[in-house]
């Protein structure tokens, strides 16, 4: 049993809206015992909701990496009806071999909303946000060792080069991290405030009036870097399909073009893409097929209630 912190009752201070929460539970099955792997547990807006549609002798098991989340669903996630819940701490990469050695074989229903949840976004603590002036962290995992404090400090320029133009698609990611570098000769850089006006200083006039703020992708890289989330995604998604049953569905929501891009590339090489004759009399292969034609995104009404909804998109496929 994971040890109770005070963090955990600041969590519960944040407001968090699951995203597409009805477009997610159009796709799980009422009517059978089910098996679901919830890979992203959060404050378990998606899970609460989940359990209360599945049926009783179901298994529910809810994946997060983040101590504070385990935490906080350990003390607010229940059920009274007879469904075993099952919370466990780890990453993309290692959930699906976490949940083979339950005994499990495979899963109807496998859930991934990717990304910061809000509860993390919005404590200043964490250092995931360029609104707050906090030291610099970003680690979904606070016992990783790399924080992004680290990687700003000792990284060499070519190293912050690379992730500011690979993870954020920043276009003066050069003048910024040679800055970085010429700013820490005179003295560590330690909050976020620090690292956001060494940011703004270097960046043109046209960034800077853009809309948004000026320093969104590079925080957003860093913070790809500290947690190597892209890696973790496609590992996780690739595992994921394969942990399918048979008529199985996997939902991943992510947050932008690059991790959509991801997921649709490590889905790719799964999708049937396979003419049927239907002259030819052949036995019936293991194929996926995606559920949703078109990504599904927010529609106005959940924007307009849940703003951090406009960028989610959301692929389904199922195991045929």
């Amino acid at each position: 049993m994971l040890r109770k912190s005070s963090a955990v009752n600041n969590m519960a201070n944040t407001l968090h809206i699951p995203v597409l929460l009805e477009e997610v539970l159009s796709f799980v099955d009422s009517k059978k015992s089910y098996v679901v792997l919830d890979m992203t547990l959060g404050r378990g807006g998606h899970a609460e909701e989940i359990l209360k549609k599945i049926p009783s002798n179901s298994h529910y098991y809810g994946v997060d990496r983040d101590r504070q989340a385990i935490e906080y669903c350990q003390q607010n996630l229940k059920t009274d009806r007879n469904i075993e819940l099952c919370l466990i701490r780890t990453n993309f990469s290692k959930a699906v071999d976490i949940v083979r050695g339950y005994g499990e074989k495979g899963a109807d229903f496998i859930l991934m909303d990717i990304g910061v949840s809000s509860p993390q976004f919005d404590d200043p603590s964490r250092g995931f946000s360029y609104r707050f002036d906090s030291k610099l962290d970003m680690r979904m995992n606070r016992d990783d060792l790399i924080s992004c404090y680290d990687i700003i400090n000792s990284y060499t320029e070519e190293e912050l080069v690379k992730i500011f133009s690979e993870y954020g698609q920043c276009h003066n990611a050069r003048r910024v991290s040679k800055e970085i570098v010429e700013k820490r000769k005179e003295k560590k850089i330690e909050t976020t405030f620090e690292l956001v006006d060494i940011i703004k200083d270097v960046l043109p006039k046209k960034e800077l009036n853009a809309e948004g703020h000026p320093c969104k992708q590079y925080f957003l890289a860093l913070r790809y870097a500290v947690n190597n989330e892209l890696d973790e995604l496609k590992k996780g998604v690739e595992k994921a399909v394969n942990f399918l049953n048979k008529n199985g569905r996997l939902a991943v929501i992510s947050f932008n073009f690059l991790e959509d891009k991801i997921v649709k590339n490590t889905l790719s090489p799964y999708i049937s893409k396979k003419k049927v004759d239907k002259y030819k009399r052949e036995e019936k292969e293991d194929t996926f097929h995606y559920l949703t034609k078109k990504p599904i995104v927010a529609l106005d009404e959940e924007i307009k209630r849940n703003p951090r909804s406009r960028s989610a998109i959301m692929r389904v496929i199922e195991r045929s």
